[in-house]
């Protein structure tokens, strides 16, 4: 699989995100030891012995001290928990350091680097797959020094708590909030926030296209495909709110921002200019978008 076959793996092509896993789920005394203006993408195919070649997989070298480590990044998509994945690890582990040491990049005398490997799962099935090999393996105690310990780290994303990380815009917790996100408009909500602050930051300009693809090709459902992409420009602010008006007229929720006194009507009006707050219109925006006066829009919000 090329980077370009799958949107959420191109994600993970760029140093900014990587950087960021790094920084909100590893031990915060080995983040604050590392240098990640080094970060470095490795060739991320290797061939096994039955000559079969992988290319699924995702390898960053990391500095870390006086030391580089590789960060060895396996990007899990299956649904359901894989209960192979402690073999896996372990080979994958097995295979990357015969091809460092099959291209030259280390010499078998010299100490092998260390690879810290992560699933990352987004299945809907709670994971229950041993974390370490060593627990799949049957041994008779007088002989279980012989026992491998070959840990990886699950990053569960639809089950972490990641809320705290998006307030310091990790981009990782960000991505992982947007498939956290309970229905389209939370959805959408989420994305528009993530885009206004993406785009305040040149550097950050080509993961925010592949954001975008990603919500196209991933995260809208086929029954949401008139939501709209929040990490696509262009939109003028009175389009959107004029689409979300038109979303609740058709539900039957509402006849209009600016007309009648019913409770109803009053709540309808109110969930709308919050949802203008949340994208980021100024009250002053907002009135020249909806007609009502800014006085009238500071006492509704």
């Amino acid at each position: 699989m090329n980077d370009s076959d799958h949107p959420y793996k191109r994600l993970f092509s760029h140093p900014e995100m990587i950087a960021d896993l790094v920084r909100g789920f590893l031990n915060p005394s080995f983040v604050s030891d590392c240098d990640f203006t080094k970060l470095e993408r490795c060739n991320g195919s290797y061939v096994t012995d039955d000559l079969r070649e992988r290319e699924d997989d995702i390898i960053w070298k990391l500095a870390y001290g006086d030391r580089t480590l590789i960060l060895y990044l396996l990007l899990e998509f299956q649904s359901k928990p894989d209960n192979t994945m402690p073999v896996r690890i372990m080979s994958y582990m097995a295979l990357l350091w015969q091809d460092l040491i099959r291209t030259g990049v280390i010499v078998p005398s010299d100490k092998l680097p260390g690879i810290i490997p992560i699933v990352l799962y987004n299945g809907e099935q709670s994971w229950t797959v041993p974390q370490n090999i060593q627990e799949t393996i049957l041994m008779p105690e007088p002989v279980s020094q012989f026992v491998p310990s070959v840990p990886y780290l699950l990053i569960d994303e639809l089950r972490l708590s990641v809320h705290h990380l998006i307030e310091v815009r990790n981009l990782a917790a960000c991505l992982f909030g947007l498939e956290q996100s309970s229905g389209p408009e939370e959805l959408f909500e989420f994305g528009e926030k993530l885009n206004r602050w993406m785009e305040t930051d040149p550097n950050l300009e080509s993961m925010r296209r592949d954001f975008s693809l990603y919500f196209e090709s991933t995260l809208k459902r086929d029954e949401d495909r008139s939501l709209s992409n929040p990490f696509q420009g262009g939109n003028m602010l009175a389009e959107r709110v004029n689409k979300w008006i038109e979303e609740y007229k058709a539900q039957g929720k509402a006849e209009g921002l600016a007309e009648g006194k019913a409770e109803g009507r009053l709540e309808e009006r109110v969930s709308i200019l919050k949802r203008m707050k949340k994208a980021g219109l100024s009250v002053s925006d907002m009135s020249q978008i909806t007609g009502l006066s800014e006085d009238e829009i500071r006492h509704i919000i």
